[in-house]
């Protein structure tokens, strides 16, 4: 997959993962390395485990400028939490290896944790944001696709992704980059970097590390690209994803709940209070009911919201990064680290939607609020209604929906940061390599809101009957409006991790393959997490159409830990390592994870390798110490148990529906194990291949039913029915989705690369490569005694469990020809199915979609003929591919219509970059 430098070479050689004809530009002395996966410095072709690299020069040649575009490219990425298209939440980005979750995967920064993303929820992710790595610092990326919950820590069940920045780096470079879409619809990127690099610990005994980085990109509005459109064409007699809450508004649970501008839409009122529905925004809907006197047929205004969603958010990223360090003695290094990262996003979704079921739920009594208009208001519609037939009271309220649109979309406007500072010492002592240091990291969140609606602010104001649900209002009634709005300042959250740690490693004898050497080590955490509301409306979840309750969280844990691992060359070409570690959590117990691996080579061209370990999660702080919180489903449901049944269903009863999140302190860890085997073949001087195959098998998952796996699914809906909490009238006041040990999860696979390399002789060198992975199994229970049920190839669940498609690949090739380069690249992922279920909430049609394959070509190409200079040009998508049409809008995003955890919204898009290296 990328081209790769010396210490790439030595690294991939250690690791049993590229054959010896692709090193020879080696340098003759063998060099001691340390590995992720392992705490031993080696020699080359010691040991053998299965890790992906990426060096600094292939990350410039990929033309990315995020983590996340790098984490993309890598095969054994599950559905990612893509940062670049939530349009609500929290903007972050992170990994997701084998599809196990993100708090399955273990990332580091030289290898060493970071803070968590400060905001968390019960059952939400609990990671480390990817955009708080710092990007211009990278050396490499080193991601092991095999547990180590024996070297690192317990929760590396999924894998290692290892973050590496420069060391000993001299000189400097500075580079401007900007990049734009063909359509010209948004979606921009701007940014600079800088690096500077001074002292050589051979001679001036230290060296200084300086690194900055800054990035812009600006939205693409999805009703500019219309991607939600697509269904109709693709889904014989769907609707564009659609909401009952539009404006102009309508009728909750009277007058057979038309909307008036439908009426002004056909012709039949001219009233100036009743707006038309907006083609571009609303669905004209036709029940093909008469109204009472048969004049006209009940009609209504479907709002379309995924047309006021952004497909791209606006967003500021910077990072500074600064390393030094400093030579004590010939055998002593003293090295310090601090790091600082901001993102800012601001994510639009559509404005806020208002009906009885949107509004704050009373937790004793189950009970929702009436959003009631007076019938004496002058906005009130009574000549229509009567026009229609229908018997209008002559006083009180009417309950009504409608869509906040006259003020604008809701916004979330976010900034989180990481702080990381570490200070250590590694050397010689003795004839024991050594290496201690004591981090200290923390992740803070800031979020504000723009756009949303302070409910009994909202209530009072509908009920002076100056608010109108179905059209234009006063400059003053509108003043009245904006007044309800619930701005500002919301959450202010930190999450801090303080970590001691000290390893140490030396050979013990000779064997018959080489020495046996061991390592030892031992650390001390401390996790806290100060998750904080600072609005007590926002607290209460007073906010119509947010997130919902959001109590205050504050936990903390301790851990300490204990490790070693032992290499043993029993004889030429057979090489066993040992390795165990002995984990204690203050809240959880205690757990011990061994591992073992062994690397067979009978042959200059034949490497077989395998390895089998154990691996333990303990519950979030969340899962564990918050109180229960309120909040709603992912996707628009249908209630089977509808008591008003209608075709299309009533808006009570295809919605998002209330559901409310419940911690347990009775939860038990998570318990995995996992195995891999695999072989490394090098036939040819051109050619080699690797193929391993994996098995990860979870126990006592840790997670939740949701209310959008319940509700779309027949059997779920039938055992759990319990959940599912109605009030008097049988409407579905809200559905428990309490956090709990589910059951068991195993998935399996093989990863599968082919790396080529030729000399064109005076045409220069080409080099090809794939890196991919096919999934054989990804099953899970819902449920403790439940059967498993598959999602191989589907969409999941609709809630947690995301699409998990059977094959991903990237395929490059790279081309050099004196100071000329050129990489064509293609990133592959397979289609999934959306089960008829899903479908059907989201865009009204009982059918299974088979998602298309996700298929892009990128294309760059470098020239460094320059002294100094650097220039890149480069093409994204280089055939102007859409991403493929989804009907479930909730992968990783709120963005409709396409796939937002897999799929670049951009299109074909250009870029450039000019470098300075001096």
């Amino acid at each position: 997959m990328f081209q790769r430098t010396r210490l790439c070479t030595q690294l991939l050689l250690a690791f049993g993962v590229m054959p010896a004809a692709f090193a020879q530009d080696a340098p003759a002395p063998a060099q001691r390395v340390e590995i992720t996966g392992s705490s031993i410095k080696r020699v080359d072709s010691e040991t053998a485990l299965p890790v992906t690299v990426i060096t600094r020069e292939q990350i410039e040649k990929s033309g990315a400028i995020t983590v996340e575009d790098l984490i993309h490219r890598v095969s054994a990425s599950g559905a990612m939490v893509a940062g670049t298209t939530q349009g609500a939440g929290y903007a972050t980005s992170n990994a997701n290896l084998r599809g196990l979750g993100t708090s399955s995967t273990l990332v580091l920064l030289n290898g060493r944790r970071l803070a968590n993303f400060a905001f968390g929820s019960i059952g939400g992710n609990v990671a480390v944001d990817l955009n708080s790595i710092p990007f211009a610092a990278l050396e490499r990326i080193e991601v092991l696709r095999d547990g180590a919950s024996a070297v690192y820590g317990t929760d590396a069940v999924g894998g290692v992704i290892n973050f590496i920045t420069r060391k000993n780096y001299k000189g400097g470079e500075i580079s401007i980059r900007y990049g734009d879409t063909e359509a010209g619809v948004g979606g921009t990127e701007s940014g600079g970097s800088i690096a500077f690099g001074l002292g050589d610990p051979s001679v001036d005994k230290f060296n200084l590390l300086v690194t900055a980085n800054i990035q812009k990109s600006t939205r693409i509005k999805a009703v500019d690209q219309q991607w939600y459109m697509r269904g109709l064409t693709e889904i014989p007699g769907s609707s564009p994803p659609t909401s009952g809450r539009a404006f102009p508004g309508r009728f909750w649970d009277m007058f057979d709940t038309l909307s008036p501008g439908a009426y002004a839409t056909d012709g039949t009122t001219t009233d100036p209070n009743i707006s038309q529905c907006d083609p571009t925004y609303t669905v004209l809907q036709d029940f093909g009911i008469p109204t009472p006197n048969a004049s006209n047929n009940v009609k209504s205004c479907r709002f379309i919201y995924a047309a006021a969603l952004d497909n791209f958010p606006d967003t500021e990223r910077g990072d500074l990064f600064t390393r030094l360090s400093y030579q004590l003695g010939p055998n002593t290094e003293m090295y310090a680290e601090g790091s600082f990262a901001r993102s800012h996003n601001i994510g639009r979704v559509a404005p806020v939607p208002i009906s009885n079921d949107a509004g704050h739920i009373d937790a004793l009594t189950g009970e929702y609020p009436h959003f009631a208009m007076p019938v004496d208001s002058p906005y009130f519609p009574r000549a229509l209604l009567e026009s229609l037939g229908y018997t209008v009271p002559a006083t009180g309220s009417v309950d009504i929906m409608m869509r906040a649109v006259p003020v604008g979309n809701r916004i979330n406007d976010n900034t989180n940061d990481q702080t990381r500072f570490v200070a250590g010492l590694r050397g010689v002592l003795g004839d024991w390599d050594y290496d201690s240091g004591l981090t200290w990291a923390q992740s803070s969140g800031h979020l504000e809101y723009r756009g949303y609606i302070n409910e009994p602010r909202f209530l009072a104001a509908l009920a002076t009957g100056r608010i109108n649900p179905f059209g234009p209002m006063s400059a003053a009634d509108m003043d009245l409006l904006r007044s309800t709005l619930m701005e500002g300042a919301m959450r202010e959250s930190t999450s801090t991790v303080t970590s001691l740690d000290a390893k140490m490693s030396r050979d013990l004898m000779k064997m018959g393959g080489g020495q046996m050497a061991i390592a030892i080590g031992g650390d001390l955490r401390r996790e806290q997490a100060d998750d904080k509301p600072v609005n007590d409306d926002y607290r209460q979840g007073l906010h119509i159409g947010g997130e919902g309750s959001v109590p205050a969280t504050k936990a903390s844990r301790n851990a300490y830990a204990v490790f070693s691992e032992l290499v043993m060359p029993f004889a030429k070409g057979v090489e066993a390592t040992l390795a165990a570690r002995y984990d204690h959590y203050s809240d959880f117990g205690s757990t011990f994870n061994p591992r073992a691996s062994v690397r067979w080579q009978p042959t200059k061209e034949v490497v077989i390798r395998a390895s089998a370990g154990t691996g333990f999660r303990a519950p979030t702080l969340w899962d564990v110490n918050s109180p229960p919180a309120f909040t709603n489903t992912a996707n628009s449901l249908n209630d089977p148990d509808c008591p008003l049944v209608t075709d299309p269903p009533q808006a009570r009863c295809a919605t998002q529906f209330t559901v409310r999140n419940s911690s347990s302190t009775n939860l038990k860890p998570e318990k995995s194990r996992q195995w891999a085997i695999g072989a490394v073949l090098d036939p040819l001087p051109w050619l080699s291949t690797t193929l391993d195959y994996w098995h990860i098998e979870k126990k006592d998952q840790i997670g939740q039913i949701s209310g959008d796996a319940l509700m779309s699914d027949p059997a779920l809906y039938a055992k759990y029915i319990d959940r599912v909490h109605r009030g008097a009238d049988g409407y579905i006041t809200f559905i428990d989705q309490p956090v709990e040990n589910l059951g068991g999860l195993r998935t399996s696979g093989l990863d599968l690369s082919l790396r080529t390399r030729w000399s064109l002789g005076e045409m220069g060198k080409l080099a090809v490569e794939l890196d991919s992975t096919y999934l054989t199994e990804w099953e899970q229970q819902n449920g403790k005694g439940s059967p498993f049920v598959s999602y191989l190839g589907t969409a999941g669940d609709g809630g947690a469990v995301q699409p998990v498609p059977r094959w991903q690949h990237t395929l490059a090739g790279d081309w050099q020809f004196g100071a000329w380069g050129v990489r064509l690249e293609n990133t592959f992922v397979k289609g999934w199915v959306e089960s008829a279920g899903l479908v059907d909430a989201n865009v009204g049609v009982a059918v299974d979609h088979k998602v298309k394959d996700t298929s892009r070509f990128n294309l760059a190409v470098n020239y460094a003929g320059f002294d100094h200079w650097v220039l890149r040009l480069g093409v994204r998508n280089l055939f102007d591919a859409e991403p493929p049409f989804t009907a479930v809008s909730s992968y990783g995003s709120h963005a409709a219509g396409f796939a937002g955890s897999f799929a670049d919204p951009r299109g074909r898009f250009f870029y450039g970059s000019v470098t300075y290296k001096f």
